[in-house]
């Protein structure tokens, strides 16, 4: 399922060519799981987007490489 101006190079007529189910963007195993922030807040990877930045703030707050 396609929202918006980007299309996956996984995305196969709807199917995810990654997992093997549905396209959903940001689902697990999606290639932007965890890396963007989506505007449906029911998103799985809202979640681990936020988790992912809490550790990246951590990371930076003892003086650490984020990256």
């Amino acid at each position: 399922m396609n929202q918006g101006g980007w299309t996956c190079p996984h995305d196969r007529q709807g199917v995810c060519d990654s997992i093997k189910k549905e396209c959903d963007p940001g689902d697990k195993g999606c290639v932007l799981y965890g890396k963007a922030k989506f505007s449906c807040e029911d998103s799985p990877s809202n979640e681990a987007f936020e988790k992912r930045m809490e550790r990246k703030m951590q990371k930076l707050l003892n003086g650490e490489d984020p990256i």
